[in-house]
C-alpha cells in the first residue's frame, strides 16, 4: 500500500507541474507591461492597423514617414493600402516616389491636382514625382480600391487637413509604370 501512496503523490506532483506549465504558456505579455525578455517584441509588426483621416477622407493606416529633406522614398502599394500611408515633408518639396505593387491586384498611385496617375500590375514597379503643397495635405489614392480605404497623403509638417487646391502653382509630374487601363467613373 505505501507504493500506491507514492504513485498517487507522483501523479499529483506531475499534474500540478503540467497545470503550471500550461497556464504559464497560455499567458501573453501585455504591451507596455514591463519585465521584457530582451528578445524584442512583434508589436510593431502584428499590431492591428486602424484608419486615419487625410484631407477629409478615411484611409487604411499603415504608418507615416518623415521625408523632409529627402530626394526620394519607397512606397509600397498592397491590396487595400499604401505603406507608408502618410509622407510628411516640407512645403513645396519635390519628392521622387519609387512605387512597388506588392499586391496581387492592379493599383494606381493617383493625385488629381498634380496630374499624377501611375498604374501598376501586381509585382511591377514604377516612379512618380510629387510636390508637397504649401500647407495641409494632398490626398493620393488607388482608382480601383479607393472605396476600400486605399488612400494616403502628402502632409506638410504632419497637417492632415486638406490643402488648398490653388496653392500657388505647385506642380508635380506623372511617372513610369505600364500605363495600364483606368476604369470609367474613377476620376475625382
Amino acid at each position: 500500500m505505501p507504493r500506491s501512496r507514492r504513485t498517487t503523490g507522483l501523479s499529483l506532483a506531475a499534474s500540478a507541474a503540467i497545470l503550471l506549465v500550461t497556464s504559464a504558456c497560455g499567458q501573453q505579455a501585455q504591451p507596455g507591461a514591463g519585465g521584457g525578455t530582451g528578445q524584442g517584441t512583434e508589436t510593431e509588426e502584428t499590431e492591428a492597423e486602424g484608419t486615419i483621416t487625410i484631407a477629409g477622407e478615411e484611409a487604411n493606416d499603415h504608418g507615416t514617414e518623415d521625408v523632409a529633406g529627402m530626394a526620394s522614398v519607397e512606397l509600397e502599394m498592397d491590396d487595400s493600402y499604401f505603406e507608408p500611408t502618410v509622407l510628411s515633408g516640407e512645403a513645396g518639396q519635390t519628392l521622387g516616389v519609387e512605387l512597388t505593387n506588392e499586391g496581387s491586384n492592379q493599383h494606381t498611385f493617383t493625385i488629381d491636382s498634380l496630374g499624377v496617375d501611375v498604374s501598376l500590375s501586381g509585382g511591377e514597379t514604377g516612379e512618380a514625382e510629387v510636390t508637397f503643397p504649401d500647407a495641409g495635405a494632398l490626398l493620393f489614392y488607388c482608382q480601383f480600391h479607393d472605396d476600400l480605404g486605399m488612400r494616403g497623403g502628402l502632409s506638410v509638417g504632419g497637417d492632415l487637413e486638406a490643402a488648398e487646391e490653388d496653392d500657388g502653382g505647385s506642380s508635380g509630374g506623372g511617372g513610369g509604370g505600364d500605363g495600364g487601363a483606368g476604369g470609367p467613373g474613377y476620376g475625382r
